[in-house]
């Protein structure tokens, strides 16, 4: 009798497990799951990983990480990519790296039995008989908590945000595990001046609503990379303050826009009104935010661009009003199962 072939999947996020387990649920296949790189490399040397599903973003070895040392040590497995970052050149790096394919999230079923025909993996992993698993309900003995699933929503949000500001800069954009907390008004005032308390940094904030959703969204940026950003799109090093707004202004709606754009998608809106962009005082319109009483006020949602090579890094926040959670609770029960 011949041994199923030996998959794992490989992210720090259960949600995505969970996601991918349900795509290939009905495959002649013997699956692990894992939520580290150190662990997927475990998992290779133990014989389970005769094909790797691999995550890009995740704390300690990330997934480029993974794959350097699988090329360094020659491991057996096959690698499939799977990753909320869609960035041409992350593309072209992992290809570089020895992946076999790249995936973008959530995994399309279609889209996944087409990569593993081409590479000649269908006969040895698809029943003859395989059943439509279209209608296929998820497995309701895994419990997703709320921040899971607010946060993987959010890591394919950044993602295709990046992939935006990646065209626009062409260059690799390098992204943060999304931050997920309920957070209190001084909470978020600290949020907002523990980064930008000095002249190297603008803050350019813009509401947002979307069926019942409503929040706001904060970008910080640190200026010291201006000049670079003037560089990368075609303009002179030397920034006068016409055009530090009109860089500030342009960054602070694509990447709002873009995010926002992929995060409601996801929870079935798409259709979000959003107001201007404005360039917040902190010594004024942020007092409110000491004097008001405590408690959780907000959900917020934090990532993190950069490009250290050039000097640009800013983060983006997504504030929620507390109204808010529950029509996005209720909607994002529904994003892991789009086939």
């Amino acid at each position: 009798m011949n041994q199923p072939f030996k998959i794992t999947i490989c992210d720090d996020s259960r949600l995505a497990q969970r996601q991918l387990s349900q795509v290939i649920k009905s495959w002649d296949a013997e699956v692990s799951l894992v939520d580290s790189g150190e662990k997927a490399i475990q998992s290779i040397k133990d014989g389970n990983a005769q094909l790797l599903f691999l995550d890009l973003n995740m704390p300690g070895m990330d997934g480029y990480q993974v794959l350097e040392h699988i090329r360094a040590h020659d491991l057996p497995t096959i690698v499939i990519v799977v990753s909320g970052d869609i960035q041409k050149k992350a593309l072209q790096r992992v290809t570089e790296l020895g992946a076999l394919a790249f995936i973008a999230k959530p995994v399309n079923h279609d889209k996944l039995l087409h990569i593993i025909d081409k590479f000649g993996l269908f006969e040895e992993l698809i029943p003859t008989e395989q059943a439509d698993t279209s209608n296929d309900t998820p497995d309701s003995s895994i419990t997703l908590t709320q921040e899971e699933r607010f946060q993987e929503t959010a890591n394919i949000a950044m993602g295709k945000a990046a992939d935006r500001l990646a065209i626009l800069l062409d260059t690799f954009i390098n992204l943060s595990i999304p931050k997920v907390n309920l957070i209190s008004n001084s909470d978020l005032y600290m949020m907002i001046k523990g980064d930008s308390e000095n002249s190297f940094t603008s803050t350019i904030s813009q509401g947002f609503a979307a069926e019942g959703i409503f929040g706001e969204s904060i970008l910080i940026v640190d200026k010291t990379g201006l000049p670079h950003i003037s560089q990368l799109l075609g303009f002179s090093s030397e920034i006068d303050r016409d055009l530090e707004i009109d860089i500030l202004t342009d960054l602070a709606g694509l990447l709002s826009s873009s995010f926002l754009k992929a995060f409601f998608q996801q929870i079935g809106i798409n259709h979000i009104n959003q107001g201007t962009p404005s360039f917040l005082d902190y010594k004024g319109q942020l007092d409110h935010l000491v004097e008001s009483e405590g408690g959780v006020n907000s959900l917020a949602i934090e990532v993190t661009y950069s490009i250290p090579s050039h000097e640009i890094y800013c983060d983006l926040l997504l504030i929620f009003t507390l109204d808010s959670i529950k029509p996005m609770n209720q909607r994002s029960e529904l994003f892991s199962w789009t086939p």
